[in-house]
C-alpha cells in the first residue's frame, strides 16, 4: 500500500491549514504522513502524530517543500497550499493513479470551495474561464483527463524517487517553482504526466480585487521571466496575449490622438472585446442571477488582462524579487494578496 507525504509550507499556522488539516483527518485513505512547514516555531497542536509542523526558517515555499521531503517515509509527496483542503477520496483516487509505475507525477483541479463567499467566487469564474486562463481552465475546474507537462502545486504529487532525481524545487522562485519543476520532471522522464479530475481538492481564491490582483500581477512577471529563460512551457502565444492587449489598449489610444482615422477602427476593436466579455458573462448570470455579479465579472477580466499584461512585460525585462506574503502575526492569517 503506497505511503503518502502531504506537504503544506505555511508562514505560520493559520485557520486556513487548519481548516485543511481538518479534511486530511477525513481521508479514505488513512496511510500519509503530513509536515506543516513553517517560518518560526509553532507550538499548535494537531492531535495526530502523524502531524508534524517542521520550523524552516523565512524562505519561499519551494526551500520549505524541499525541506519536508528530505525527511519524508513515503512513496509519493502530494503537494498542498495551506489555503486548500481535499476531497475526503482524494488520496485514494491518487493511489489508483500511481498503481501504473509508469506515472511519475499527477496534478488534478483545484476548483473554488462550494461555501466560497461572493468575492471568492467572481475570482473563481474568472480564473475557470477561458478568457482568462486561456487553455489551462481545467486547473481551476474539472475537465477531462489529460496529459499535462506544467501544472500548480497547489495539488501536485510525485514520486519520491522521481523528485531526488531532479533536486526537487528550485529554491530562487515563487511562484514559478512548480512550473521550474514540472520542467525538470518533463525533461528527465521524456513524457508528460496525468490531470485526473477525481483527484479534487478546493481552493480559497484572493477576494476581488486588490488581493486578486496582486496575485495575478505575481503570476505575469513570474511568467514574463520564464518566458525569457524557460522557453519549452512558457513561450507560448496565451501567456503574451494580455500583453499584446495592453500595447493596443495603451498604444492605439495614443494613435488615436494623432491619427483621428485611426480612432474609429481602436473604437470597434474595444466595443468587439467587451461584447465578447459579456456574452461570456452570461454563464455567471446563470448561476448568480445577479447584475453585479456580470458587472464584476467583466471588469475582473479587463483589469486581469491589463495587470498580467503590464506584469509580464515587467517579467520579461526584469527579473522579479522573491517576495513573500505577508501575515498577521498574531493569527498567522494573510494579508493582501
Amino acid at each position: 500500500m503506497l505511503k503518502f507525504s502531504i506537504i503544506i509550507p505555511v508562514r505560520k499556522i493559520n485557520d486556513y491549514v487548519k481548516e485543511s488539516i481538518s479534511h486530511i483527518k477525513e481521508l479514505d485513505y488513512q496511510n500519509y504522513e503530513v509536515f506543516v512547514v513553517t517560518d518560526e516555531n509553532d507550538e499548535y497542536d494537531f492531535s495526530d502524530p502523524r502531524i508534524k509542523i517542521l520550523v524552516s526558517g523565512k524562505v519561499g515555499p519551494g526551500e520549505k517543500r524541499n525541506m519536508a521531503a528530505k525527511v519524508s517515509k513515503g512513496d509519493i509527496l502530494a503537494f498542498l497550499d495551506d489555503d486548500s483542503y481535499p476531497e475526503k477520496n482524494w488520496l485514494s483516487k491518487a493511489a489508483e493513479v500511481f498503481e501504473d509505475s509508469d506515472v511519475y507525477a499527477l496534478g488534478g483541479p483545484a476548483v473554488t470551495p462550494k461555501e466560497a463567499g461572493y468575492s471568492e467566487k467572481i475570482a473563481g469564474y474568472l480564473l475557470g474561464s477561458s478568457i482568462v486562463s486561456g487553455g489551462t481552465t481545467y486547473r481551476y475546474r474539472t475537465e477531462e483527463k489529460r496529459e499535462v507537462d506544467d501544472y500548480p502545486s497547489v495539488n501536485l504529487f510525485v514520486r519520491i524517487s522521481a523528485f531526488r532525481e531532479v533536486s526537487g524545487f528550485p529554491v530562487e522562485f515563487w511562484p514559478g517553482e512548480d512550473t521550474k519543476l514540472c520542467l525538470d520532471l518533463v525533461k528527465k522522464f521524456g513524457i508528460k504526466f496525468p490531470y485526473d479530475p477525481e483527484v479534487l481538492v478546493y481552493h480559497h481564491r484572493r477576494e476581488i480585487f486588490k488581493p486578486y490582483l496582486k496575485q495575478i500581477s505575481r503570476y505575469g512577471r513570474h511568467r514574463g521571466q520564464f518566458a525569457r529563460i524557460f522557453p519549452q512551457t512558457s513561450r507560448i502565444p496565451m501567456y503574451f496575449a494580455p500583453s499584446v492587449f495592453v500595447i493596443w489598449v495603451f498604444g492605439g489610444l495614443v494613435l488615436s490622438l494623432f491619427w483621428k482615422k485611426f480612432f474609429p477602427l481602436y473604437l470597434l476593436s474595444l466595443l468587439i472585446y467587451f461584447i465578447t466579455v459579456f456574452f461570456v458573462s452570461f454563464n455567471v448570470f446563470k448561476k448568480e442571477k445577479s447584475a453585479k455579479a456580470v458587472f464584476d465579472f467583466i471588469k475582473g477580466v479587463f483589469l486581469t488582462h491589463i495587470y498580467y499584461g503590464v506584469n509580464f512585460l515587467i517579467g520579461i525585462m526584469k527579473r522579479p524579487e522573491l517576495e513573500l506574503r505577508g501575515y498577521d502575526k498574531k493569527t498567522g492569517n494573510y494579508i493582501g494578496g
